[in-house]
Formats: structure tokens, sequence, C-alpha cells
């Protein structure tokens, strides 16, 4: 019996429609997750850029306000003139600006630490600067430099995760890839392979009938009857 292929067209439909399926609703989920996490971090930069801004003009401003409060009474004139009260909520606003971001930074990403410790030593420089008369301004203004500049590289290494996706999401995009790279070259050999297969089956099983089935001997005619000439009459006795 001949192998017909059109019976299976329907089964072979089904498995790839399945495959791709699959692998476009996966696709979707990770793409939804990736967008909502990519919000949350965009959201999350802008907010560490607002903090360190404010942290660093403030520390800025209130080593210039205590470098103008030592001044000599001959450079009146050159004074920014900063009051008490603006000195006092500057110095609040750096407070909360520095622990506003030291709990945004995660510990466990080497450039925050190091973004964490640069803060530190400029903080502790102001400090010193502050409580030490003889201090020199340079050394909180260097220390606020350092620390922007760094912060700057952080800036851009979380808009970079934030442009080209998590690490995760990469991983799992790659995965999806060749999954379905994978479930077309898997379908491509079932349409291809199941009828060769089938084909080269039936055509072995109808050889080996073909092999096994026995000799028909060639039918021969019956031999004919011998022809007795006839005995005339008058040699009848």
């Amino acid at each position: 019996m001949p192998f017909e292929v059109t019976p299976l067209i329907p089964v072979i439909g089904t498995v790839a429609a399945a495959l791709v399926a699959g692998g476009i609703a996966r696709a979707n989920l990770i793409a939804s997750k990736e967008t909502k996490v990519s919000e949350f971090r965009q959201a999350w930069i802008n907010a560490l850029r607002d903090d360190l801004a404010a942290l660093l003009s403030n520390t800025r401003t209130l080593a210039r306000a205590v470098e103008e409060s030592r001044a000599p009474q001959s450079d009146e004139a050159e004074k920014f003139g900063i009051e008490k009260a603006k000195i006092t909520a500057v110095r609040h606003g750096a407070a909360e600006s520095y622990h506003r971001i030291r709990l945004r930074l995660n510990g466990n990403q080497p450039d925050h630490n190091e973004l964490r410790r640069l803060l530190g030593v400029m903080m502790e420089a102001q400090q010193v600067y502050m409580t030490n008369k003889d201090g020199d301004v340079s050394d909180p203004i260097d220390a606020v430099e350092k620390a922007a500049l760094y912060a700057e590289g952080v800036l851009k290494s979380e808009w970079n995760t934030v442009k080209f996706g998590e690490r995760a999401y990469r991983d799992s995009v790659r995965a999806t890839k060749y999954t379905l790279i994978g479930s077309f070259v898997v379908l491509a050999a079932l349409v291809v392979g199941i009828p060769a297969y089938y084909y080269w089956s039936a055509s072995t099983q109808a050889v080996a009938v073909t092999n096994q089935a026995p000799a028909v001997q060639p039918k021969t005619a019956p031999a004919a009857a011998p022809i007795v000439a006839p005995v005339p009459a008058a040699t009848r006795k």
C-alpha cells in the first residue's frame, strides 16, 4: 500500500503552531517584564541624579560659605552674602541627600560601593574643613569634583542597562531566539524526514516481498494424441 503524506500535514501543522505560539508567548512575557523593570530603573536613575546634584551643589556651597566667613573684613565687598539660615538649610539638605543616595545605591555592585566611598570622603573632608580653621577649602572642593566625575560614569552605566536591557533579559532573549531556531529546524526535519522515511520503508518492503515470492513455472501444452490412419475396407476380414 503506497504511503500518503497528506494525512500527516495537519499533525505537522499542529506541532509547528504549538512551537511557534509557545516561543512568541515566552518572548512577549519577557518583553513585558523588561519594559516594567526599565521604567522603574529609569525613575531610579532620575531620582539618583537629582539627589547627587543636590548633595554636590550643597557641599560646594557650604564649603564656599565657610571660606567666606573666614575671610578678612577687608574682603567684605567680595563675600557671597549667604545668610546663616540659608547655611543651615544647605547643611540639612546635604545630609538628607547624602543618606538618600546611600539608600539608593546597591551594595552588591562595585561601582556603587566606590561612589559611596567617594561621597563619604567628600563629607569627611567637608567636616574637617568646617572644624579646622586652618584648613584648605580646596580639600572639600576637590573631593566634590572627584565624586561628581565618578558619579557621571555610574549614571551612564545605569543608562546603558536601561538601553540594552538587563543581563537576565538579554540571556532570555538569546535563549528564546535559539529555541525558535531549534523549533524551525526540528519542524523542517519532520516535514522532510517523515515522508522520506516512510517512502524508503515502503520501497524496502516492496523489494523484500518481491525477493521472497516463489518462481512461477511456465505452463506447457498437453501432448497431442497420435494420429491413426484409417484401414481400407478391402483389407478388412
